[in-house]
């Protein structure tokens, strides 16, 4: 691909407003057969560029985990989304991996998790992230569900 054939593809970066020392990155991904590729991609410039302190290369796995996983067993927004947003916490440095889409239900999480060696959840649990999962809000009104993962900010923390 050149480079003028990735200007011409839409892209939407949103920085997060900042928490404290919080900082972070919001894309909308087009819940197609590329998303985790896509994921993975903008996961890793961005962590690379900021020059975050966990492991890059396990973050951009679970980053394009949940995004594939949210296209293919949640339901997109109706755009024909799901939303990726990278939160690095200041506290611990931590990075927080959220996915929304508009599915607001999650039946078999536990069992997601502990899936097999071609298990999305299940290899994003063999990361050694937290996983978690809960129904996403707007206004009180239910809107879809947000599965998240947090990764260690350090080379200490993850030996």
């Amino acid at each position: 691909m050149t480079f003028a054939g990735l200007a011409s593809r839409p892209m939407v970066l949103t920085a997060l407003a900042p928490a404290g020392d919080a900082y972070g990155w919001g894309f909308q991904l087009p819940a197609t057969d590329g998303i985790r590729r896509e994921a993975r991609i903008r996961a890793r410039s961005r962590l690379t560029v900021s020059h975050w302190g966990g492991d890059v290369d396990v973050a951009a796995r679970v980053a394009g985990e949940l995004a594939d996983n949210g296209a293919r067993h949640g339901r997109p927004f109706s755009d024909g989304s799901v939303s990726l947003r990278l939160i690095v916490l200041p506290e611990t440095g931590e990075l927080l991996v959220q996915v929304d889409d508009a599915e607001p239900t999650f039946p078999g999480f536990e069992a997601a998790v502990r899936g097999g060696p071609e298990s999305g959840l299940g290899l994003v649990q063999r990361q050694g992230v937290k996983l978690d999962w809960y129904v996403l809000q707007e206004g009180g009104d239910v809107v879809g569900k947000t599965v998240q993962a947090v990764v260690s900010g350090g080379w200490d923390e993850a030996a």
